[in-house]
């Protein structure tokens, strides 16, 4: 539905692109056990059943996941050879729920972890941040790096703080890697402005701090109002800012460049145009104006409990940045 949209608006016309490549299924190796991966191999053979929590097995699952993960090593790739400065893989299942040995969440293969993964092998790629502002906590892609020193993983996500999990501030990394697993847990219906205050406050000085050779971005769309599986309250005028804020950030801490990977966002009238404002933000240009930015009403309590979370952020995380 998204590249349809895209198609009509002309937005692939002004960009390259090309087919997502199937990798060889070993490559899932380089971030999940063996158990996980002929796991997917063997469910999809039988053709149906459950890998793992919200999971499901169908007779084509395996040659998806493999494209997907394909998309997302080719896009790192594509800004590591410089043949674009941004890049951005528009394939699905998603992936940052899928941790070292579970599939969860509509994930199989964590296919950022891989692209990062495949990056780290190369020359010239020291420091990888990874910016996640899907609406659910990016919980597989944290395991995999939360001892990593050398790859910062930083999650904006709705967080339910009568019911605690995984995504809490307090989950900082772990040994050599401390202070480079950054999350930012806002309280359901957040408004675009706690998005923005996230960015300006913690998200731009992390990266900044962090010194990245290239960024990666997790996009999820769920947070957007009209979404059915989130619980956000911003529009398109949100990922336009983030768009922007990456491609500021690249520039300021001399990056190669970014490459992004599509994990949620499941209402089909909404996530053209969220990505539309992404690529916009990105690549410098104004606002587009677009349907789905409406006047909303603002709770302000929302606003100022939010704003107390990021306060304590910063002073969890003044140490290392």
């Amino acid at each position: 539905m998204a590249e349809v949209y895209l198609k009509e608006r002309g937005v692939l016309g002004r960009v390259k692109t090309q087919q997502a490549p199937k990798v060889p299924i070993e490559m899932a190796l380089s971030v999940h056990s063996e158990y996980l991966v002929d796991s997917v191999r063997l469910m999809t053979d039988l053709g149906s059943g459950q890998i793992g929590e919200a999971a499901y097995a169908s007779p084509e699952l395996l040659r998806s996941a493999l494209r997907a993960v394909g998309g997302a090593v080719r896009a790192g790739e594509a800004v590591y050879e410089k043949e674009v400065r941004h890049a951005f893989s528009l394939m699905r299942p998603p992936g940052h729920h899928a941790s070292i040995s579970t599939a969860m969440g509509l994930c199989y293969f964590n296919n950022i972890a891989i692209a990062v993964k495949n990056l780290q092998a190369k020359d010239g790629i020291g420091q990888v941040s990874i910016i996640d502002f899907d609406d659910h906590h990016g919980n597989g892609t944290a395991d995999v790096f939360y001892a990593d020193p050398d790859v910062q993983y930083i999650s904006i996500h709705e967080y339910d703080y009568e019911n605690y999990g995984t995504g809490h501030f307090s989950e900082i990394g772990y040994g050599d890697a401390e202070g480079t697993n950054v999350n930012i847990p806002l309280i359901d219906f957040s408004p675009d402005a706690s998005y923005r205050s996230a960015f300006e406050k913690i998200i731009e000085p992390a990266v900044r701090s962090f010194d990245p050779d290239i960024i990666a971005v997790s996009a999820g769309y769920d947070p957007h109002y009209a979404d059915p599986v989130g619980n956000m309250d911003v529009d398109s005028s949100t990922f336009h800012h983030i768009g922007k804020a990456v491609s500021d950030l690249v520039r300021e801490v001399n990056a190669m460049g970014s490459f992004w990977v599509l994990e949620g966002g499941y209402n089909p009238f909404a996530i053209g145009p969220s990505i539309e404002a992404s690529l916009h933000g990105l690549a410098e240009k104004s606002l587009p104006s677009l349907q789905d930015q409406v006047e909303r009403e603002i709770n302000e309590l929302i606003v100022e409990s939010n704003e107390r979370i990021m306060e304590s952020i910063v002073e969890t995380f003044s140490p290392f940045w």
